[in-house]
């Protein structure tokens, strides 16, 4: 049973901006850490409440609390560990 999900302005923001060849494996990841949560890897401080999976150059990253998943960053690896 997929866990509920929510989405960050910021996600939007990036997803949107995103071309048609990128948006269809970001929503495939989506789809897999709503199935998976544990699935990302855990992240250090500042971040440390959130996980990070890899989709292609890019990063989503996400914070799990046992009942929800909230998609809050969508950036490459520069930027999105600022």
């Amino acid at each position: 049973m997929p866990y509920s999900y929510s989405f960050s302005s910021e996600f939007k923001k990036a997803f949107g901006k995103l071309d048609n060849r990128m948006k269809f494996p970001v929503k495939k990841k989506i789809a897999k850490i709503a199935e998976n949560p544990e699935l990302g890897k855990p992240l250090h401080k500042p971040l440390q409440n959130f996980k990070s999976e890899r989709i292609e150059k890019m990063r989503i990253v996400y914070a799990f609390n046992g009942k929800s998943i909230e998609f809050a960053l969508l950036d490459d690896p520069g930027h999105v560990y600022d």
